[in-house]
């Protein structure tokens, strides 16, 4: 009796049926493992029988390059394609035409299935829908026989798994996963009957909106920072521009479906441009009013599904209103594939007290529905299918975590000293009204940087300047009565703004970006001078200018102010108390010319996370590069000192505003070196004070100040220990 072919053996098989259909000379399967790895699986070859197991990284060469995009490709000369990567038993470097496609399925991408050939037999193009379809059944194959979570070392079917991320809100919870399924809608061509497609999308919008201010109306009685997330949304689903593409695509002809789909395919692709975190994470309110008007426009308005009584809710991203169309007093944690902690989903569930994990690689390829789940928003991890080892350890951390939670509490009310009493500055990093709520949180002594770029960059408009008045306006009276500082706008480079020019840069970061903008196009920032002038009258009024890179610059900025505050002097009857100049230190040629600014400006911000990145030229976007470099070695550690020697020297206030502040070791060290003034996110402060009132800063001071003598890339390690040794809470 003959054996029974193995899984791989089958495939084989079917490689080969396909490869002759297809006229291929090599067919390869790749399954994604549960470490991420894209490897061969199943491989037929007529001609290279000797094949080494290779694996691609999601996103490495082009194999990883159509599973992280779930894309397919089609090339007659693969290493022209700027993801291509040689990689030594798969004969790409023989056969140089190459048609892949991803294997996808409901759970998200398991693999790629790919055909090669020599130059001379490129593929038709009708071949790569044949192969997408053949794709799919092995998508469903992949899913029915459980192989894309093949272990990497052992070659078995993975049961607990770990899965690392980016805590957007503290917590622990146990529960059973609910794979969000947003509304999709594969499109149409075209409607036939343009007025009555533009009637139905008219009644859809205004059905929308009706149950938007159902939603708003249900969260009288939340806390006000939810209450405001809601009405901000509100506000995006009216907004004009948007529905304005929408109308304009119907009158050409295409479905209401599809119109809206095309919209939220250009605002996916304009907001992917753009390098700041927290305009990217409004994508996903979008992306929730897209998914809500296609409900509306199909007649699906609500989600009626059961859910447990301790829900995890999955999803590779999530809008605010989606979160709430579910029971959140079954809704135990939220774990996203995409997102950042500023967006308003994770705003959201912050106020509904649940853990949130975001940022986890290809989460919909681990989980399923009904799998079990530990979400920890301490560590940033979710653990799927948990052993009893596992869920003992939970229970244990959801314990402390509550007495933990009990003497934050009294931590509020203490004074932000070290031990020997040394009082320490805990400003917020803020760029919507309603991140000043956080002020209550340590508290804070004030707003150490508002981003002022961001209500420019989610308005299809360019807010004049009665709006930035109203605006600037609505954050002071938040702020009530603490210092404020605004940085001026921000814009260009990576940072797209629909309404305005473009310019492509090679290298966003370096490029027309911030300080630049503003002097070649001083009308942008004469008005919002203009605006904040209004909008501070009887205050002082303290002016940031970001990216500045030399002192000319600086004099321009300031004389553009002056202008604007002769103007209003002429023109209005009350004006700020006073008016205080900054620079951000971002750039190093400023610290060059440290001295001679300082005798120019009222205060210094430092802006680690670009300084440091200039600093080692290493793009901190980049993951090739990201980890290379520590913000903790000596050598960036004595830069940031020096320039510290050099406002004391000089008696100008300093604080730092970059990630590094936000970090309790980090913060640690900054505190170590002299800074005293730190400001940051709202989320993070609460640990970081907690480092800061359990600190002997004599001792911190001298364990640094020693270590900077000599060269070392991190003296992470050590200053975690450091902190062990003096009980430090870090």
């Amino acid at each position: 009796m003959a054996r029974p072919q193995t899984l791989p053996s089958r495939l084989k098989i079917a490689l080969k049926t396909i490869a002759q259909d297809m006229g291929a000379e090599t067919a390869i399967l790749y399954l994604l493992t549960s470490d991420r790895y894209l490897e061969v699986y199943a491989i037929y070859d007529s001609i290279h029988q000797n094949h080494k197991k290779v694996s691609f990284r999601v996103g490495e060469g082009v194999v990883g390059f159509i599973a992280a995009l779930g894309k397919s490709v089609i090339s007659d000369n693969i290493t022209r394609h700027p993801n291509f990567l040689y990689r030594p038993g798969v004969a790409e470097h023989i056969n140089l035409s190459l048609l892949g496609v991803p294997l996808i399925s409901p759970k998200g991408v398991l693999g790629v299935l790919s055909l090669q050939n020599p130059p001379s037999k490129p593929f038709e193009k009708w071949r790569e829908k044949a192969l997408m379809e053949i794709g799919n059944f092995f998508a469903q194959l992949a899913e029915f026989e459980r192989f894309s979570t093949l272990d990497r070392e052992q070659g078995t079917i993975s049961g607990t798994q770990m899965l690392q991320g980016v805590s957007f809100n503290s917590g622990i919870s146990i529960g059973t996963a609910i794979v969000h399924q947003p509304y999709s809608w594969r499109e149409s061509d075209f409607s036939l009957n343009i007025r009555d497609e533009s009637l139905r999308f008219k009644t859809a919008i205004r059905d929308m909106r009706d149950a938007i201010d159902q939603l708003v109306e249900s969260a009288a009685n939340d806390e006000k920072e939810a209450q405001e997330v809601l009405a901000s949304y509100r506000m995006i689903a009216s907004d004009r521009g948007w529905i304005r593409k929408i109308q304009e695509y119907i009158q050409k002809g295409l479905a209401a479906e599809a119109a809206v789909q095309r919209v939220r395919r250009h605002t996916r692709e304009r907001f992917a441009q753009m390098g700041d975190k927290v305009l990217k994470g409004r994508l996903s309110d979008f992306e929730d009013l897209a998914s809500r008007l296609l409900k509306h426009l199909s007649g699906r308005e609500s989600i009626t599904e059961d859910l447990p009584e301790s829900t995890i809710l999955v999803a590779h991203n999530l809008g605010p209103a989606e979160l709430l169309d579910y029971d959140r007093r079954l809704i135990k944690g939220l774990v996203l594939e995409e997102g950042v902690h500023t967006a308003h989903v994770a705003i959201i569930a912050r106020t509904l007290d649940i853990p949130v994990v975001g940022r986890i690689p290809l989460l919909l390829t681990h989980v399923a529905t009904g799998d079990k789940l530990i979400v920890d928003g301490e560590k940033g991890t979710v653990c799927v299918n948990p052993n009893s080892d596992a869920f003992q350890k939970a229970r244990e951390d959801m314990t402390h975590l509550k007495k933990w939670q009990v003497l934050s509490q009294e931590l509020r009310h203490k004074p932000c000293q070290t031990l020997e009493e040394t009082p320490i500055v805990l400003t917020l990093n803020a760029g919507l009204p309603i991140d000043l709520h956080h002020m209550k949180d340590v508290p804070f002594e004030g707003v150490g940087l508002y981003r002022t770029e961001i209500p420019f960059m989610i308005r299809s408009t360019f807010p004049d300047v009665n709006v930035q008045t109203e605006f600037y306006r609505d954050v002071v009276e938040q702020a009530k009565g603490h210092s404020l500082t605004f940085r001026t706008l921000d814009i260009g480079g990576d940072k797209i703004v629909p309404y305005m020019w473009r310019v492509q840069d090679e290298n966003p970061v370096l490029g027309w970006r911030a300080i630049r903008v503003s002097l070649d196009k001083p009308a942008i920032l004469r008005q919002q001078v203009r605006a904040l002038i209004r909008a501070n009258t009887g205050r002082e009024l303290r002016l940031l200018f970001p990216m500045v890179a030399d002192i000319t610059e600086y004099r321009h900025a300031r004389h553009h102010v002056e202008q604007e505050w002769a103007r209003a002097s002429r023109t209005q009857t009350a004006l700020p108390s006073s008016l205080s100049y900054g620079v951000m230190v971002e750039v190093p040629s400023i610290v060059d010319q440290l001295d001679s600014l300082l005798q120019e400006v009222d205060f210094i911000s430092l802006g680690t996370n670009d300084l440091f990145q200039f600093f080692y030229a290493c793009d901190r976007t980049n993951p090739s590069v990201s980890n290379r470099y520590d913000v903790l070695s000596t050598s960036f550690l004595s830069y940031l000192y020096k320039i510290r020697l050099s406002c004391d020297t000089a008696n100008i206030p300093l604080s730092v505003c970059g990630e590094m502040a936000s970090k309790p070791i980090e913060a640690l060290a900054l505190l170590a070196i002299g800074y005293r003034s730190l400001s940051l996110s709202g989320p993070s402060a609460g640990l970081v004070k907690k480092m800061i009132v359990s600190l002997p800063l004599k001792e911190a001071e001298a364990f640094v100040l020693e270590a900077i003598k000599t060269y070392s890339p991190s003296i992470r390690s050590s200053l975690v220990a450091f902190a062990k040794r003096h009980r430090v809470d870090v």
